[in-house]
């Protein structure tokens, strides 16, 4: 039915429904829009919560897609070097940002194929350029549209950030760093909680405690020390300061000494403890003490004197020579005076040098604690006459060390010295000798006048030190010499006072002058050239050598007509003897008185002639060197004894007493008795030449255990002292001396056999006028030597 038809009410019913219809929609569309709006709120409010969240997580986030898409805010974007337009993954690798490619490379490949990447990544940006840490994680993203990850990137804690911000990452790779160096720390370290408990220790510490691990060292509370230790933490925790003390422990199966430090960690009561190994240490400083008391004892026993003083100016160390030169007590300088007291002490002992102005020089003295780097030296002239050298230096522990060194000696014997050289230089300059002394450079260091004379040189010549080959090329008589033995005397002086030898010569110089030099080297290198005018001596010496040449030729004459004049007289005389003895025999008749008395005067004169002319004959055998001996052991006394009756004989015809009484037994000796007994005779009848009438004769043998002595005494021999010392050096110089009834030959054959026994003969002065005859002859002979001349 058309809508007109319908009755009103139904019209009404409709638009009624309609209108309600109507509002039903509009609240329901009301009420949707008011749950989309709070849905949006919500959204907002939780998109604003995350990035709070995102801003306070001191990290820089980059949102990553799968397909390399990119989007980070600026500042994220500028701390990785990019600009705001970067979009891409890819631009990393570009941008001066210190990430390696091969780390962008691996992020590509975990975001295609899904894989993690081990993470954090820390990158090194260079010197003076804070760490990165890069730290990769998943995002459950539904769509493209979405995120599939995020990367954060933070600045490491440890260097200047941009933003001063650090994250947990970087704390935590801080906390890892710092857990590393603690572990590696070459000594043990622990911390102990409120109730002194271990609650974490190094690895140093577990080795040393020979530990499992930490876990097991900090359950079972396994102490380094003993619980003496405790102390020192609970020290360190009230007072809240650190507190040191050296403590012992066993390491290793050995015991070592460990400086140990307790500091107060929080105020929970936390404390943190060091143990640094000094065993070392520990020895050094033993080894020191015994160092230091080694050299206060070595200082102790030092002549010189030692005061060391310390920072405070006290006396700290002395030595006793220190206390002889103070004249102070071993109590008062033990006393710990100041060096200011010691000072005023040494003055009132006058053991300091006088001053003007005492005072001022005591200042000077104690400025050197302050002021003085390197020693100081000075001399002190004390009252008493003594010089000693004071040296005073800094302690290398502080304070000062001063040395004395008397040179009181050095003084007087430098004085001496000067004298000396002054004395020396005097002597050379009036010495008829030329010196001349050249260093090792051969230049002449010292000269006298002599030298300057004899090699004519002037003072201008030897000023400056001129060298050896310059002043002889200035001597006009040393350019040619006259002896061609000693021609090379120019050229070769140089290299002989260079070869530092001794060595010595003869010059003949052009002007006939002849000169001795010696070249003698010296102790400092140096070598002493000197020269002596011997001309006169050197012509004298020619006519001696000629003249002894004459001398000898004259002697050998002699000897020769002595011995055939000899032989010659022997044979008559032999016959004249047998004839007086036939006579005297009365074979040929009796005699008279008068007759008997002829021809014993005959026998006695032909018996002395004999004698002489043995003599003369022994003598010249011996003095040809025909002579030889027949060595055998003989006893001295025995062969005097039996030779006493022939020489009591002869003296009692010059009525001169002979005394061989009470001989010495001196034993037995090798020589050639017979020889032997005629020395003594003739020593007995050469000092009967020297004796009065009536006067006495005293023999005395002495021995010793290498020779025996022959000694004949004549105390009256009737000589003046002018006679008798004439007649004791002409013995000494090996000359015959003549006497009233002597021939010469006595003394002569006695010195002769007894040089053959290797002997001596010597006759010296006895008394006022008397004289003494001694000859001495070895025990032994030696073997195939040669008589003494």
């Amino acid at each position: 039915m058309p809508f007109g038809d319908l009755p009103s009410y139904a019209i009404w019913i409709v638009i009624g429904v309609a209108a309600t219809a109507w509002v039903a929609l509009a609240l329901y569309a009301l009420w949707r829009t008011g749950r989309a709006t709070d849905r949006a709120r919500s959204l907002q409010d939780l998109a604003n919560f995350l990035d709070s969240m995102i801003q306070t997580d001191r990290r820089h986030p980059i949102w990553l897609w799968t397909d390399g898409r990119m989007q980070a805010d600026a500042d994220t974007l500028d701390l990785v070097g990019l600009d705001e337009g970067a979009r891409t993954l890819d631009e990393l690798v570009t941008a001066d940002n210190g990430i390696p490619d091969r780390t962008v490379a691996d992020l590509k490949r975990s975001l295609n194929s899904g894989g993690d990447i081990s993470t954090p990544l820390v990158i090194d940006r260079g010197k003076n350029q804070p760490r990165l840490i890069l730290d990769f994680q998943w995002l459950p993203a539904r769509d493209d549209r979405w995120p599939a990850s995020i990367l954060w990137i933070e600045e490491s804690m440890d260097r200047t950030a941009r933003t001063n911000r650090q994250g947990v990452r970087a704390l935590e790779l801080k906390l890892k760093d710092l857990s590393r160096v603690f572990n590696n720390l070459p000594f043990p370290v622990w911390v102990r909680g409120p109730d002194y408990g271990l609650v974490d220790v190094n690895d140093a510490y577990v080795k040393a405690v020979d530990g499992n691990s930490v876990y097991d060292v900090t359950e079972r509370n396994m102490e380094l020390f003993d619980r003496g230790s405790l102390a020192a933490a609970r020290k360190a925790r009230d007072t809240g300061e650190r507190v040191r003390e050296r403590r012992f422990g066993v390491t290793d199966g050995q015991r070592r000494a460990f400086a140990v430090t307790n500091m107060p960690l929080d105020e929970e009561g936390h404390v943190m403890g060091i143990a640094v190994d000094v065993t070392g240490e520990e020895e050094a400083l033993s080894e020191l003490a015994r160092v230091l008391e080694a050299q206060s004892e070595t200082l102790n026993r030092l002549r010189s004197p030692v005061a060391i003083f310390g920072p405070a100016q006290t006396l700290r160390f002395y030595n006793s020579a220190f206390a002889r030169l103070s004249h102070l007590s071993e109590d008062v300088l033990s006393s710990q005076l100041r060096h200011s007291e010691i000072l005023d002490a040494m003055r009132e002992k006058r053991r300091l040098p006088e001053q003007v102005d005492f005072q001022q020089w005591k200042k000077n003295i104690l400025k050197h604690y302050t002021t003085l780097l390197e020693p100081f030296e000075e001399m002190w002239h004390l009252p008493d006459g003594t010089a000693h050298r004071v040296v005073t230096q800094p302690h290398p522990f502080g304070g000062l060390l001063i040395l004395f060194e008397d040179v009181t000696d050095r003084l007087a014997l430098e004085r001496s010295y000067n004298t000396l050289m002054a004395v020396q230089q005097e002597t050379l300059d009036n010495m008829v000798e030329a010196i001349a002394v050249f260093g090792t450079d051969g230049r002449l260091q010292l000269s006298n006048p002599a030298f300057r004379s004899l090699w004519q040189l002037t003072e201008d010549d030897i000023d400056g030190n001129p060298h050896l080959t310059e002043l002889t090329s200035r001597v006009p008589a040393i350019s040619d010499e006259k002896d061609p033995r000693f021609s090379d005397f120019k050229s070769h002086l140089v290299s002989w006072v260079s070869e530092h030898k001794h060595r010595s010569g003869r010059w003949y110089r052009t002007d006939d002058a002849v000169i001795d030099f010696a070249i003698v080297p010296l102790p400092d290198g140096g070598v002493m050239l000197t020269q002596s005018d011997v001309t006169d001596s050197f012509k004298v010496e020619q006519a001696l050598r000629e003249r002894s040449s004459a001398l000898e030729a004259a002697d050998r004459l002699k000897s020769e007509f002595i011995t055939n004049m000899s032989y010659e007289l022997r044979t008559p005389l032999n016959s004249i003897i047998g004839f007086a003895e036939m006579l005297d025999q009365k074979m040929f008749g009796e005699l008279n008185d008068h007759q008997a008395d002829y021809v014993k005067n005959i026998l006695t004169a032909s018996g002395e002639l004999k004698d002489l002319i043995a003599d003369v004959l022994d003598l010249a055998v011996l003095d040809a060197g025909e002579a030889h001996l027949t060595l055998k052991p003989m006893n001295v006394t025995e062969a005097i004894k039996d030779t006493g009756h022939l020489v009591v004989e002869l003296a009692r015809k010059s009525e001169i007493q002979v005394k061989l009484d009470k001989l010495e037994d001196v034993g037995i000796i090798e020589a050639d008795e017979r020889r032997v007994r005629q020395a003594f005779y003739n020593m007995v009848s050469s000092m009967l030449n020297f004796a009065r009438l009536g006067g006495r004769l005293f023999i005395k043998l002495s021995g010793t255990d290498d020779e025996v002595i022959i000694n004949i005494k004549n105390p009256d021999s009737g000589l003046t002292e002018r006679e008798r010392d004439r007649l004791v050096n002409t013995v000494r110089m090996g000359a015959s001396p003549g006497g009233k009834l002597a021939t010469g030959l006595d003394l002569a054959l006695v010195r002769s056999i007894v040089n053959l026994h290797h002997g001596r003969i010597r006759l010296d002065p006895l008394g006022e006028e008397g004289l003494s005859l001694s000859c001495e002859l070895p025990r032994t002979q030696p073997v195939a030597a040669e008589p003494v001349k």
